[in-house]
């Protein structure tokens, strides 16, 4: 007889199976400690993390709390309060509904649980470790709940081997709670990092106010308020003027029944809402809500519920579209009164029927096609020479163990079938992006952006292979406010950032001090380069202890710190602009690979015209 091969799983693997589908770092644990309080309806939630949630996570809130009975089924697996059949499924009107949570934390870490209804006299608290309840006993605290995580994955060391710096994790969580504290302004949230206060955000009277405490008077000052609703569905929120852009989609968060979610149709509508309104590679800032019927919209196709499926997309793409194109038809901004008063009227209208609010621990999907560049005030095109640099500017040396090329192996432009650009007759400037120029023997159309880029981007180059970025000092040095989010990730890079030479040092903590910029950008621009720089760094940093990941960032600084299109040239500039590009290695492509120029020949136009 053949063995059996098919069995049972002891309950602790399962139950570490089940954890690694809905915890997977220690932001995922905040997020839904977090949603179970939104849950029990807190109106002040605090969060605590230590080592980036790695050894300790508590959240604490004044919600409608536990007796004790309840507290020990809510360690069991596929326990939950919040839905009593399949039929439930469809309807789901809270975040947390698969009852998987809390066992699944608990399963991985040591666990603390406290918990008290207003009615009873004393609370209850609860110690499991491993997802086995070790001890219950009765004590003393105020109505609500406290949990407390220690030691997340202690017994899964194949995750821990999968956790990023604790600067990089306490970046992720502290993102988390922005974003759940975006969807519920009448919520008050404080986070706590390593025993330092992050961000103490009160209640907010409107999504526009709580952007406002997260990022600040600028950005929510250029917010535009848009709302637009049919076929039982209705799409609110904020945009940013089009004339703002970001280089990552960090700040287009999209919320479907008040939940965070990461959906393909809804960044499609709104990537063609912008369209030709944005430069291509940008993305703008946007807090979208979209509400619809709980059947009209599925939140169980993913352990972690940060993505959804909608049963009429197209419905939704075209409700997200419209919403977002018609408002950017008209880019005035309201008055402070009327964009309350609206504001105002849409968290009432979603108050009745929809609950508070949900957040996603993972980036939004950067799915914008390009996008052609517009017009937008630009600094004056800066093309310093090595011999026109300041008195002042000085050497800064690279010092983080390697060298930006060098040697015989440095790059060498052939120069065959190469034009030499200044030589070429200027034409003049064709929508406000492409220089036309006139040969002996055909017409090229120069894009100005690009070859800026490549310009930029040698210059930065050879100054490293010479020993480090000139920098320019400033006369005043400037304050960079950071998300409270990241600061910490930031500051961290700080020799990385100076490496690319941004004189700074921590100043506070959530702000860089600048006190000296590129040469080759000038100090004036200094400032806005090196807030374009922290914004087009992603989770994991300023990685550049290979020579590639370096160039990468300085391919980044140069595409922030060259002309767009969009900017009208003066002649004098187009020369200056092709006797540098001549001077230039590989001078017909931008870093990023696109061509400089493309050439018409006189006999393709002719026949054209069938000459």
């Amino acid at each position: 007889m053949s063995e059996r091969v098919v069995h049972i799983l002891p309950e602790q693997v399962a139950s570490q199976i089940a954890a690694g589908e809905v915890v997977e770092r220690p932001a995922s644990a905040v997020k839904e400690m977090v949603e179970n309080s939104l849950d029990a309806g807190a109106h002040a939630i605090q969060v605590e993390i230590e080592r980036g949630g790695g050894a300790l996570i508590a959240v604490a809130d004044d919600g409608a709390g536990m007796g004790r009975e309840d507290a020990v089924l809510s360690l069991r697996r596929h326990a939950t309060s919040k839905i009593r059949d399949a039929a439930d499924l469809w309807a789901v009107r809270t975040f947390g509904f698969r009852g998987e949570a809390l066992a699944s934390i608990a399963s991985v870490s040591r666990l603390k649980l406290q918990s008290r209804r207003a009615a009873d006299a004393h609370g209850v608290e609860l110690s499991a470790e491993a997802g086995e309840l070790i001890e219950t006993r009765a004590c003393a605290m105020a109505p609500g709940t406290r949990i407390e995580v220690c030691d997340l994955f202690f017994n899964t060391p194949a995750r821990l081997k999968f956790m990023k710096s604790v600067a990089t994790e306490q970046g992720t969580a502290a993102e988390a709670v922005q974003r759940l504290a975006l969807a519920n302004p009448a919520v008050a949230f404080r986070l706590i990092a390593d025993g330092r206060t992050i961000f103490d955000l009160p209640r907010a009277a409107s999504a526009l106010e709580r952007i406002r405490q997260t990022h600040g008077a600028r950005i929510a000052g250029a917010m535009l308020p848009f709302e637009f609703g049919g076929a039982g569905m209705r799409a609110w929120g904020l945009c940013l003027q089009s004339q703002e852009s970001f280089p990552t989609a960090r700040l287009t968060l999209t919320f479907v029944n008040r939940r965070v979610i990461r959906d393909r149709v809804l960044m499609r509508a709104i990537a063609q809402a912008y369209q030709t309104l944005i430069p291509r590679g940008r993305y703008p800032a946007v807090v979208l809500f979209v509400e619809l019927r709980p059947e009209e919209v599925d939140v169980n196709v993913h352990p972690m519920k940060t993505e959804v499926r909608f049963r009429r997309a197209g419905a939704v793409f075209d409700l997200v579209y419209h919403a977002l194109r018609t408002r950017l038809k008209d880019q005035a901004a309201p008055s402070a009164a009327d964009a309350g008063e609206a504001e105002s009227a849409s968290i009432a209208n979603a108050a009745g029927s929809i609950a508070s609010a949900s957040a996603a621990a993972s980036m939004v999907e950067e799915l914008a096609p390009p996008r052609r560049e517009i017009a937008s005030p630009m600094r004056p095109l800066r093309l310093v020479a090595d011999a026109g640099l300041s008195a002042t500017a000085t050497q800064r040396p690279l010092g983080l163990g390697f060298r930006i090329g060098g040697g015989a192996a440095a790059e060498t432009n052939a120069g065959t079938g190469v034009p030499a650009y200044s030589r070429l007759k200027i034409l003049g400037q064709i929508f406000a992006g492409f220089v036309a120029l006139e040969g002996e023997d055909g017409l090229l159309l120069i894009d100005q952006h690009a070859a800026h880029e490549r310009v930029t981007f040698e210059k930065l180059r050879a100054e490293l292979r010479a020993g480090g970025v000139r920098v320019q000092p400033l006369l005043t040095p400037a304050v960079i406010e950071l998300n409270p989010a990241r600061a910490a990730q930031v500051i961290a890079a700080i020799p990385e950032i100076g490496a690319l030479g941004f004189e700074v040092e921590s100043f506070g903590p959530s702000a860089l001090l600048l006190k000296g910029a590129p040469a080759v950008f000038g100090p004036e621009a200094g400032r806005s380069l090196l807030e374009e720089m922290i914004d087009s760094v992603g989770e994991n940093g300023f990685r550049t202890r290979s020579e590639s990941a370096f160039e990468d960032l300085l391919k980044t600084l140069a595409c922030h710190g060259s002309v767009r299109a969009g900017r009208t040239l003066e002649v004098r500039e187009i020369a200056e602009l092709l006797v540098e590009l001549d001077r230039t290695e590989f001078k017909t492509n931008c870093p990023h690979g696109r061509p400089v120029h493309i050439e018409f020949r006189r006999g393709q136009i002719e026949r054209m015209f069938r000459r």
